[in-house]
């Protein structure tokens, strides 16, 4: 499944053939003068082996490619019905997915990883930043990886530096103005702290720096205080979580909803939708936040269950903290027999779940769309190109019921199935 750099060779072949030779402002995917300016090249029909995903553009245009592999879409994204369905949004997806099979030097993807600043060893003029909120778990340090791997795929890109927050909202807002002042060309962020960062997102893009926030970081005027934001259609998610309550608990109970940071903007829109689409008979009795770390949720849970000790469901936004909310069903001394929806499908919930052997714990998840990372960074440099990036991208969700089959031996325990990362990365990033 995590395969990914078996697949360089093919993509290499489909750079080369499908995207012509490469200007000085193109990537190292290619580009054509012409279609790197915009261009006027000819679009294959949808569904054709040259376009099989109804890209809009053809390969070439703002130095892009928009034929990944299918391969590629199925692990990262849970197939093809999870892409935007507007044709900019969904290119855009796709040029990000296509980079995802090109070689990189895995130690430089290491060392930049490992530290806050980094030459990427091109000459690139262009200096890339992931101004992070809070870096303190496994998906946020994935996150950043793919980042990495994406930005080493463009010969334009000299330079990556990082920042994390650690929640302080301050250093958060100091961390932006640096990058600012240092004249970052690109930056990629995550606003923990909600609206305070929204006056220096609106610095930035006056001085002409695009800034790409991701999963939902949906705040002030998309398109206007800062370029665009990624995520799903986050309504529709909480949606589909109602969908499957009402299924599973037709009896109706007492579920709980578990969030993330306090202030982000992601947890209260899909519970929102959530709680609307719920049977009158299934009550959401508590909402606690839990910073999306398992301690967090250990906590939270646990003071949940103290008060509602018959809880027979729960739903949450990162999978691999869950393992805190297991745990503290263990301490309770209350079996797992709930059903759980959850957004990420990180593998310490999806092999803990296996391990619990208890047909009675119903979980659902759906892909981690770590690939957000990437798909900000090409959004980014598709605009240096002079694409017109809308103000929002928009995955569709696409949920799975877990299986004795999730659980992926082939990452390590802090690893994720849905990744692009390599699994020898992987193993080199969590791996003893």
């Amino acid at each position: 499944m995590l395969a990914v750099l078996g697949l360089a060779l093919a993509a290499l072949v489909c750079f080369a053939a499908a995207c012509g030779g490469s200007d000085s402002n193109s990537s190292s995917g290619g580009g054509t003068d012409t279609a790197a300016k915009g261009g006027t090249g000819k679009v294959a029909p949808a569904g054709s082996a040259e376009n099989p995903f109804g890209a809009s553009l053809a390969n070439g245009t703002y130095g892009e490619n928009y034929n990944p592999p299918k391969e590629v879409i199925d692990q990262s994204i849970n197939g093809a019905d999870a892409l935007p369905t507007d044709p900019m949004q969904k290119d855009i997806v796709l040029a990000g997915m296509a980079r995802v099979p090109a070689q990189v030097n895995q130690d430089k993807a290491m060392e930049c990883w490992k530290k806050n600043s980094c030459e990427t060893g091109t000459g690139g003029k262009l200096t890339v930043g992931l101004a992070d909120g809070f870096g303190g778990n496994v998906a946020r340090q994935i996150f950043k990886m793919e980042f990495i791997l994406q930005a080493l795929t463009y010969k334009d890109i000299g330079k990556i530096v990082y920042t994390d927050a650690n929640l302080d909202t301050q250093k958060a807002i100091s961390d932006m103005r640096s990058m600012v002042a240092q004249g970052v060309n690109v930056i990629v962020s995550y606003p923990d702290a909600g609206k305070a960062l929204l006056p220096v997102y609106r610095q930035a893009t006056q001085r002409k720096i695009p800034v790409a926030l991701w999963s939902n970081a949906n705040i002030g005027k998309p398109g206007v205080d800062y370029m665009t934001y990624s995520g799903q259609d986050i309504c529709q998610l909480g949606k589909s979580y109602a969908k499957i309550m009402n299924d599973n608990l037709p009896d109706g109970g007492q579920i709980a909803f578990l969030g993330g940071t306090p202030g982000n903007t992601q947890s209260p829109a899909w519970q929102k939708c959530e709680r609307e689409g719920l049977n009158p008979n299934v009550k959401v009795v508590a909402t606690a936040d839990t910073n999306w770390t398992r301690q967090g949720a250990l906590q939270a849970m646990s003071g949940i269950l103290a008060k509602y000790p018959d809880l027979k469901g729960f739903s949450y936004d990162y999978g691999d903290a869950t393992v805190g909310a297991m745990r503290a069903f263990k301490a309770a001394g209350k079996p797992l027999n709930v059903v759980a929806t959850i957004q990420s499908d990180d593998n310490p919930l999806l092999c803990a779940w296996k391990k619990e052997n208890n047909p009675n714990f119903k979980v659902w998840v759906q892909s981690a769309l770590f690939t957000q990372g990437r798909t900000a960074l090409t959004a980014a440099m598709m605009k240096q190109q002079g694409a017109p990036i809308p103000s929002e991208i928009i995955f569709n969700p696409s949920l799975r019921r877990v299986n004795e089959n999730s659980c992926s031996s082939t990452i390590p325990a802090n690893g994720s199935p849905s990744s692009t990362v390599p699994a020898d990365l992987q193993q080199k990033m969590f791996g003893k």
